[in-house]
């Protein structure tokens, strides 16, 4: 009959081999016929007092898992449903999960839920919070971990309320960041074709950043995300930064590889004004035979960047 010791380095070892799928109690005897059940009780008991392994309940069957070196011992103190608990909630990351669910998972009576759940926030190893999405559910999640983007609902949320004045002083501001590098200053001139100088999502974070006008720390993602309304309300468009000759599609895999350019106000101006005859002084003068031509025409020459 195998040592305790020995028999629990081998059902911590068949764990760590199963991944997160588990392993059962019926699956360790069934590859190693030798031990018996009562050892290998013993044995379970052992490592999930020192906090080797965790176990979760599915559909009625006790599933054990080996944990991560550096989860090693957090829920060692744990026993029987408060350790079942914790590591439910620990299994559901940062996305945490909702009492209802924590109780199917379980199969544990929601009077115990509340009690192991009062107990573990007493024990400050998990804590309550709120979700944008659901209002009115309480989720759970270890106490050390940051909610995500899905749950807080990111920059754009305070107190699970969307930030409205926040939002759209940042679209404003956004918008005229790209305005101001979309045109020359000097409404009578244009940019060449060859123009570069049109603003990125990352661009307009720098300057949104430099300029302080927002408090929080916003992610070129966040960026996007009011660009991408200013995309829809027909204010900017977006179109790929000009590349090199041996740029390949492929080569398209991040945000950077798109800037922004402003619409210009079609109540008042028209697409004509993009090219040089939209804007030339001497297009009065314009004939095809004359001193003045589309043929020889300087303004297009520099616009083509021939």
């Amino acid at each position: 009959m195998a040592e305790a010791k020995s028999l629990e380095d081998l059902f911590y070892e068949e764990c760590s081999k199963a991944g997160a799928n588990g392993l059962t109690t019926t699956d360790f005897l069934t590859l190693h016929a030798q031990c018996d059940p009562k050892d290998t009780a013993l044995a379970m008991n052992a490592l999930l007092t020192k906090g080797y392994i965790e176990v979760f309940q599915v559909r009625g069957e006790l599933i054990y898992k080996a944990l991560k070196k550096e989860d090693v011992g957090k829920a060692g103190a744990l026993h029987g449903e408060e350790q079942v608990v914790y590591n439910t909630i620990r299994s559901s990351g940062n996305e945490g999960i909702w009492t209802k669910h924590l109780k199917s998972k379980t199969n544990l009576h929601e009077a115990v839920i509340k009690r192991c759940l009062r107990a573990l926030e007493q024990k400050a190893l998990v804590k309550a919070i709120k979700s944008v999405k659901h209002p009115t559910r309480k989720l759970y999640m270890l106490m050390e971990l940051t909610p995500s983007v899905e749950v807080t609902g990111g920059p754009w949320f305070t107190d699970q309320e969307l930030d409205v004045d926040f939002v759209e002083q940042l679209t404003n501001q956004c918008y005229k960041y790209i305005l101001m590098k979309s045109f020359p200053r000097d409404a009578s001139c244009i940019f060449t074709s060859s123009h570069n100088a049109y603003p990125s999502a990352a661009a307009v974070r720098k300057y949104i950043m430099e300029k302080r006008i927002s408090q929080v720390d916003l992610s070129v993602a966040d960026i996007t995300m009011l660009l991408d309304v200013l995309v829809y309300d027909g204010k900017v468009e977006r179109f790929i930064a000009q590349v090199d000759d041996d740029w390949d599609d492929e080569d398209m895999d991040t945000e950077s590889d798109w800037v922004y350019k402003a619409v210009r106000d079609k109540k008042a101006e028209s697409a004509w004004q993009d090219c040089p005859c939209g804007v030339c002084p001497v297009a009065e003068f314009c004939t095809e035979n004359g001193p003045v031509n589309a043929a020889g025409c300087s303004y297009y020459s520099k616009w083509l960047d021939f």
